[in-house]
């Protein structure tokens, strides 16, 4: 059983304690109607891969449940994805045979930035989406653009 909240203060929060893999499609559902309703669904497709990501990778890696929350923000969404494994995950360069361990590797890609915070009982892995700036106007663009670290 799942537990879903939505506050006020525009955040959704998703205490999933017996994580299975026929509740990813729902939660995927849940977030894109969540964004529909805050007036962001141009972030959808890659908040729900995110999700979908870092979902599977506590079902797969930490054998137990999680907390979800995405965050609305001025110029976006914030997605962070807790567990109860201290075990950080390894986004390493898989083989080229290899059938998995692609997945941070991509989302890292899409997003810019994944973040891992090491909790007292567990990690959170989070991410962000935000609207790129047209050039010149500065006004939000109505594309998806992740905001991506110069340097």
């Amino acid at each position: 059983m799942s537990v879903a909240t939505v506050d006020q203060l525009g955040e959704l929060r998703l205490v999933l304690p017996a994580l299975r893999p026929e509740a990813m499609g729902r939660v995927r559902q849940i977030v894109r109607a969540q964004l529909w309703i805050w007036r962001k669904s141009e972030f959808a497709d890659v908040a729900e891969l995110g999700v979908t990501e870092l979902l599977t990778n506590v079902l797969l890696h930490t054998g137990g449940g999680g907390e979800l929350v995405v965050r609305e923000t001025a110029d976006g969404i914030r997605v962070a994805v807790t567990d109860f494994d201290g075990r950080l995950p390894v986004a390493g360069e898989p083989g080229r045979d290899a059938t998995g361990g692609r997945g941070l590797l991509l989302l890292a890609r899409l997003v810019g930035e994944l973040e891992t915070e090491l909790l007292p009982r567990g990690k959170q892995i989070r991410f962000s989406l935000h609207c790129a700036a047209r050039e010149g106007d500065g006004t939000p663009e109505d594309s998806l653009a992740m905001a991506v670290a110069s340097g």
